[in-house]
């Protein structure tokens, strides 16, 4: 196969933008007020402010048992739980959240971990989940 000049800008061009993405996703999160917010079921259990020191272990009890939500330098996690309470696990596989907007989900639980800040909520993000 012979390649053409268009066909390299083509390749080049791609290139540069799967490059930017990467580039915007490595970025640490933008500097503003960021407001950790869990819920259960619907209702809010527990809501603060993210800062870039903040370090603490939120324990949020669920039907069958215990979630732990993991908070180090503004960073937000759900740590494992066992196949009884959460059989798939993928809540705890998302790993660390930052952004306004990210969230992480854990359905048989019923439990949403989402991160809101800077005038952005997870309703504007996408109306069309509720």
């Amino acid at each position: 196969m012979k390649w053409k000049k268009g066909d390299l800008v083509v390749v080049v061009a791609v290139l540069l933008m799967a490059l930017s993405l990467f580039a915007v996703k490595a970025l640490p999160a933008a500097a503003g007020e960021r407001v950790l917010q869990v819920t259960l079921d619907g209702q809010l259990v527990k809501e603060l402010a993210l800062t870039g020191e903040h370090n603490e272990t939120i324990t949020v009890p669920i039907p069958k048992g215990e979630a732990v939500v993991e908070i180090i330098d503004g960073k937000v996690r759900m740590l494992p739980m066992s196949k009884e309470l959460c059989p798939q696990a993928i809540c705890s596989h998302v790993g660390w959240i930052e952004r306004p907007g990210d969230a992480i989900v854990c359905l048989p639980n019923r439990l949403i971990v989402t991160i809101e800040g800077n005038g952005t909520t997870v309703e504007e993000l996408d109306g069309k989940t509720q």
